[in-house]
């Protein structure tokens, strides 16, 4: 399935400096460099924190067919999710003037009306309860987290609880922007 997907076209058309590389422990260097930063912020605001890729959205959809995404931001990881044939639940507590796709206002607590759909978290904001709130609330079977495993998202009472009741069952490797480690995994709830 070949998915219109113009944020991985774009980050692929960048210089070779801004993706990480896998050789190389990631580290916070970005920090003293307040225009790549600028940049960086300008381009996930617009797409997403995440580079998403067909084979990511292929393995969503190995696993589900319905979404429920909090924080959903812009709308882009729903809109290449809807493009796959999923249906998606979509929220965010602020949405952005531009989205991709339709966003709901709502916070993470907005979850728990769809225990039908696996759960999803796109770089779920750092030292923020969000990502934990919305594990609480969620009554499904399955997790999809994007992002750094323990560090740069969520906090540790979001990755203690997902651990202490989920397994991890495929990971998928994306494309990383400098000094990120970032990637999605697929949790199934404990049986």
């Amino acid at each position: 399935m070949q998915l219109l997907n113009p944020y991985l076209d774009l980050f692929q058309a960048l210089p070779g400096s801004f993706r990480r590389d896998p050789l190389l422990p990631p580290s916070a260097t970005e920090l003293l460099m307040p225009d790549w930063l600028a940049l960086k912020a300008t381009i996930t605001r617009h797409f997403a924190w995440a580079v998403p890729t067909d084979e990511a959205i292929a393995a969503i959809r190995k696993h589900t067919t319905g979404v429920v995404e909090a924080g959903a931001g812009s709308g882009y990881w729903t809109w290449l999710m809807r493009q796959a044939g999923l249906s998606v639940a979509a929220f965010d507590l602020d949405p952005p003037p531009f989205t991709w796709t339709e966003v709901h206002c709502g916070d993470e607590r907005m979850v728990r009306d769809h225990p039908d759909k696996a759960l999803l978290l796109c770089w779920p904001p750092w030292g923020s309860g969000m990502a934990a709130n919305a594990l609480d609330a969620y009554g499904g079977e399955q997790v999809i987290y994007i992002g750094e495993w323990m560090g740069g998202s969520a906090d540790p009472h979001f990755f203690t609880q997902l651990v202490s009741g989920f397994d991890c069952i495929e990971v998928v490797e994306i494309p990383q922007w400098y000094m990120r480690d970032d990637r999605l995994m697929v949790f199934r709830r404990h049986t």
